[in-house]
């Protein structure tokens, strides 16, 4: 029989409870009154023509398909980048692990800002890239990297690394050595290895960090505003430009929304996705 938990325990629980129950709270509140200010005008009376506006419009709508987009190439290069990085830390030594661990977190808590003009200083006219390249002759003049989607491509590539890094290091780091050591007693080369056995486990990781960095790169502000210094704007540069600069609150709340919804539909999808992969594996 186990023993009753005191009531002194439980008050203590909740009160534990309480910060991050009241951040939720305040989150839904916010959704609430964003999803209502977009379904009704200015004279309080239901209406649609905030969505209708957004949707049926191609010049917004090359906004999204613009963030879809850059996401979309940005996320699979930034695996190829971080697995390799993720599986070193996860086989090296513990003082090499310290080092590289942080390298990412001074990076992950460095602000977005700080790097973003440190990515300014290396992608300028005058930055590291293009002075190397004139230095030793392979360009005969400076390359378009800043005020240009290149420019804010390595940005999104580069800047959420720790978030794909992370989550595939936390699974390499727990698949059990022998399953490797017993698939190269039975004859199988280390990529053979890699391929059948490690890969596959490690999938749950490869999985959380894509969505994390394709709702980063998807919903990304900072980045495209500096980089790309109104050139190449993105969704959320939009939602900003219209709650601020042109002051419609209510279209830059229907904005809002319809890109809740489509990272609501994202994270179902890669969730089936991952569901239905590992019942096929099971």
């Amino acid at each position: 029989m186990r023993k009753p938990i005191p009531r002194e325990r439980n008050g203590a629980a909740l009160l534990l409870l309480l910060p991050g129950a009241l951040v939720i709270v305040a989150f839904f509140a916010a959704v609430a009154i964003t999803g209502a200010m977009s379904l009704f005008d200015a004279r309080g009376n239901w209406s649609l023509r905030e969505y209708e506006r957004f949707l049926f419009d191609a010049f917004y709508l090359n906004f999204l398909w613009r963030s879809f987009r850059i996401a979309a190439y940005c996320t699979p290069i930034t695996l190829f980048l971080a697995y390799p990085f993720a599986y070193v830390m996860a086989r090296s030594s513990p003082p090499l692990r310290l080092a590289l661990t942080l390298v990412l977190v001074v990076q992950f808590f460095t602000s977005y800002i700080v790097r973003t003009y440190a990515l300014i200083l290396v992608l300028g006219n005058n930055g590291i890239i293009n002075r190397s390249l004139l230095g030793i002759g392979v360009i005969e003049r400076p390359l378009a990297l800043l005020f240009h989607e290149a420019g804010v491509a390595i940005a999104l590539v580069l800047v959420p690394l720790p978030f794909m890094v992370f989550p595939i290091y936390s699974v390499l780091k727990n698949i059990e050595p022998n399953l490797e050591i017993a698939a190269a007693s039975l004859g199988a080369s280390r990529i053979k290895t890699f391929w059948y056995v490690t890969f596959p486990l490690s999938l749950p990781g490869v999985l959380a960090g894509f969505v994390l960095v394709f709702l980063f790169d998807l919903t990304a502000y900072i980045m495209p505003g500096m980089l790309g210094g109104g050139y190449f704007n993105m969704i959320a540069n939009l939602i900003q430009e219209q709650a601020m600069a042109v002051l419609d609150k209510r279209f830059a709340s229907a904005i809002s929304i319809v890109l809740l919804m489509i990272t609501l539909v994202t994270l179902y999808a890669i969730h089936a996705l991952a569901t239905r992969m590992k019942g096929a594996s099971g």
